[in-house]
Protein backbone atom coordinates (compact mmCIF):
# COMPACT_ATOMS: atom_id res chain seq x y z
CA UNK A 1 0.00 0.00 0.00
CA UNK A 2 1.08 3.84 -0.33
CA UNK A 3 0.43 6.81 1.56
CA UNK A 4 -1.60 9.19 -0.57
CA UNK A 5 -0.21 12.50 0.07
CA UNK A 6 1.71 14.60 2.67
CA UNK A 7 5.57 14.58 3.56
CA UNK A 8 5.13 10.63 2.90
CA UNK A 9 2.79 10.94 -0.15
CA UNK A 10 3.91 7.46 -2.57
CA UNK A 11 5.93 6.05 -0.13
CA UNK A 12 4.83 2.32 0.29
CA UNK A 13 4.54 0.54 3.34
CA UNK A 14 3.81 -2.94 4.54
CA UNK A 15 0.47 -4.57 5.45
CA UNK A 16 -0.18 -8.53 7.24
CA UNK A 17 -1.02 -10.27 5.05
CA UNK A 18 -4.83 -11.69 5.47
CA UNK A 19 -4.61 -10.18 9.43
CA UNK A 20 -5.86 -6.81 8.54
CA UNK A 21 -8.34 -5.05 6.06
CA UNK A 22 -6.47 -2.14 5.42
CA UNK A 23 -8.82 1.14 4.34
CA UNK A 24 -8.23 1.52 0.86
CA UNK A 25 -6.22 4.42 -1.12
CA UNK A 26 -9.69 6.12 -2.35
CA UNK A 27 -11.39 6.27 0.56
CA UNK A 28 -8.54 7.53 2.78
CA UNK A 29 -7.79 10.18 0.42
CA UNK A 30 -11.57 10.97 0.43
CA UNK A 31 -11.52 11.19 4.20
CA UNK A 32 -8.46 13.34 4.59
CA UNK A 33 -10.34 15.63 2.02
CA UNK A 34 -13.18 15.84 4.06
CA UNK A 35 -11.03 16.97 7.01
CA UNK A 36 -9.72 19.76 5.25
CA UNK A 37 -6.42 17.96 3.39
CA UNK A 38 -4.09 18.00 5.85
CA UNK A 39 -3.64 17.22 10.02
CA UNK A 40 -1.26 20.46 10.99
CA UNK A 41 -0.25 19.98 14.39
CA UNK A 42 -2.87 17.61 15.46
CA UNK A 43 -2.60 14.94 18.32
CA UNK A 44 -3.67 11.76 16.45
CA UNK A 45 -4.93 8.30 17.72
CA UNK A 46 -5.79 5.89 15.52
CA UNK A 47 -7.46 3.05 17.39
CA UNK A 48 -8.00 -0.81 15.99
CA UNK A 49 -4.68 0.38 13.84
CA UNK A 50 -4.48 -2.72 11.73
CA UNK A 51 -1.88 -1.94 9.03
CA UNK A 52 -1.56 1.35 10.53
CA UNK A 53 -3.04 2.96 7.21
CA UNK A 54 -4.83 5.64 8.52
CA UNK A 55 -2.51 7.33 11.04
CA UNK A 56 0.43 6.93 8.60
CA UNK A 57 -1.62 9.14 6.53
CA UNK A 58 -2.35 11.62 9.13
CA UNK A 59 1.41 11.30 10.20
CA UNK A 60 2.23 11.94 6.60
CA UNK A 61 -0.48 14.91 6.38
CA UNK A 62 1.60 17.18 9.19
CA UNK A 63 0.31 15.57 12.59
CA UNK A 64 2.26 16.75 15.27
CA UNK A 65 1.70 13.33 17.19
CA UNK A 66 0.37 9.86 16.03
CA UNK A 67 -0.52 6.94 18.34
CA UNK A 68 -1.01 3.95 16.75
CA UNK A 69 -3.29 1.23 19.15
CA UNK A 70 -3.88 -2.43 18.21
CA UNK A 71 -4.23 -5.56 19.85
CA UNK A 72 -2.47 -7.96 17.75
CA UNK A 73 1.55 -8.30 18.31
CA UNK A 74 2.43 -9.38 15.06
CA UNK A 75 0.25 -6.61 13.30
CA UNK A 76 1.90 -4.16 15.91
CA UNK A 77 5.65 -5.46 14.98
CA UNK A 78 4.58 -4.51 10.95
CA UNK A 79 3.51 -1.14 12.22
CA UNK A 80 6.37 -0.61 14.30
CA UNK A 81 8.56 -1.30 11.56
CA UNK A 82 6.36 0.82 9.44
CA UNK A 83 6.77 3.97 11.39
CA UNK A 84 10.58 3.12 11.51
CA UNK A 85 11.11 2.79 8.22
CA UNK A 86 9.25 6.30 6.96
CA UNK A 87 10.64 8.23 10.11
CA UNK A 88 11.77 11.40 8.95
CA UNK A 89 12.86 14.98 10.60
CA UNK A 90 9.65 16.48 8.76
CA UNK A 91 7.34 14.22 10.89
CA UNK A 92 5.74 14.67 14.54
CA UNK A 93 6.24 11.72 16.90
CA UNK A 94 4.73 8.69 16.68
CA UNK A 95 3.89 6.24 19.52
CA UNK A 96 2.71 2.54 18.94
CA UNK A 97 1.04 0.63 21.64
CA UNK A 98 -0.07 -3.65 21.65
CA UNK A 99 -3.44 -3.34 23.70
CA UNK A 100 -6.89 -3.72 23.25
CA UNK A 101 -8.19 0.15 22.00
CA UNK A 102 -11.15 0.13 24.13
CA UNK A 103 -9.35 -0.81 27.31
CA UNK A 104 -6.37 1.42 26.48
CA UNK A 105 -8.44 4.45 25.30
CA UNK A 106 -10.18 3.65 28.99
CA UNK A 107 -6.56 3.96 30.98
CA UNK A 108 -4.53 6.61 28.74
CA UNK A 109 -5.91 10.01 30.36
CA UNK A 110 -5.13 11.62 26.94
CA UNK A 111 -6.78 14.28 24.73
CA UNK A 112 -6.72 13.69 21.13
CA UNK A 113 -7.50 16.11 18.26
CA UNK A 114 -8.45 13.52 15.95
CA UNK A 115 -9.60 10.09 16.67
CA UNK A 116 -9.61 7.17 13.86
CA UNK A 117 -11.17 4.05 15.02
CA UNK A 118 -11.16 1.13 12.25
CA UNK A 119 -12.42 -1.89 13.74
CA UNK A 120 -12.94 -5.34 12.41
CA UNK A 121 -15.87 -5.11 11.12
CA UNK A 122 -17.47 -8.51 12.67
CA UNK A 123 -16.81 -6.70 16.15
CA UNK A 124 -20.46 -6.19 17.26
CA UNK A 125 -20.15 -3.93 19.54
CA UNK A 126 -17.18 -1.87 18.83
CA UNK A 127 -19.26 1.46 18.03
CA UNK A 128 -21.04 1.68 21.23
CA UNK A 129 -18.35 0.54 23.53
CA UNK A 130 -15.58 2.53 21.39
CA UNK A 131 -17.58 6.21 21.75
CA UNK A 132 -18.46 5.42 25.03
CA UNK A 133 -14.72 5.13 26.34
CA UNK A 134 -13.53 7.90 24.06
CA UNK A 135 -16.57 9.93 26.32
CA UNK A 136 -15.88 8.38 29.65
CA UNK A 137 -11.78 8.83 29.48
CA UNK A 138 -12.37 12.68 28.00
CA UNK A 139 -10.16 11.78 25.52
CA UNK A 140 -11.61 14.09 23.00
CA UNK A 141 -10.33 17.52 22.63
CA UNK A 142 -13.01 20.24 22.51
CA UNK A 143 -12.80 20.65 18.62
CA UNK A 144 -12.05 17.04 17.72
CA UNK A 145 -13.48 14.70 16.04
CA UNK A 146 -14.02 10.78 15.50
CA UNK A 147 -13.52 9.64 12.36
CA UNK A 148 -15.38 5.63 12.24
CA UNK A 149 -15.04 3.64 9.69
CA UNK A 150 -17.36 0.59 9.61
CA UNK A 151 -19.18 -1.84 6.84
CA UNK A 152 -22.33 0.70 5.45
CA UNK A 153 -25.10 -1.88 6.38
CA UNK A 154 -24.03 -1.82 10.03
CA UNK A 155 -27.04 -1.01 11.84
CA UNK A 156 -25.43 1.70 14.34
CA UNK A 157 -27.58 4.91 16.77
CA UNK A 158 -25.65 7.60 18.11
CA UNK A 159 -25.65 7.86 21.74
CA UNK A 160 -26.76 11.36 23.28
CA UNK A 161 -23.69 13.10 23.76
CA UNK A 162 -22.65 12.37 19.99
CA UNK A 163 -23.50 14.61 16.53
CA UNK A 164 -22.68 13.47 12.97
CA UNK A 165 -21.18 16.12 11.14
CA UNK A 166 -20.80 13.51 7.69
CA UNK A 167 -21.45 10.51 7.10
CA UNK A 168 -20.51 8.55 3.76
CA UNK A 169 -20.36 5.66 1.73
CA UNK A 170 -17.56 4.45 -0.07
CA UNK A 171 -18.57 1.07 -2.06
CA UNK A 172 -19.01 -1.16 1.10
CA UNK A 173 -17.68 1.32 3.65
CA UNK A 174 -19.13 3.61 5.42
CA UNK A 175 -17.28 6.29 7.32
CA UNK A 176 -18.88 8.47 9.99
CA UNK A 177 -17.34 11.81 11.43
CA UNK A 178 -18.66 12.65 14.63
CA UNK A 179 -18.16 15.76 17.26
CA UNK A 180 -19.08 15.29 21.05
CA UNK A 181 -20.74 17.83 22.35
CA UNK A 182 -19.83 20.03 25.11
CA UNK A 183 -20.59 19.35 28.41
Amino acid sequence: MRITSGHLRNRQFEVPRSEVRPTMEAVREALFSSLGGHCNGLRVLDLYAGSGALGLEAWSRGAASVTFVEKHARVVKQVEQNVEQLRSDELGMAQVYCADAVHWVREAKVSFDLILADPPYDLADAFEETLAAIESASALSADGSVVYEMRNQYEWSLPPAWSVKRDKCYGKTRILILKQEQR
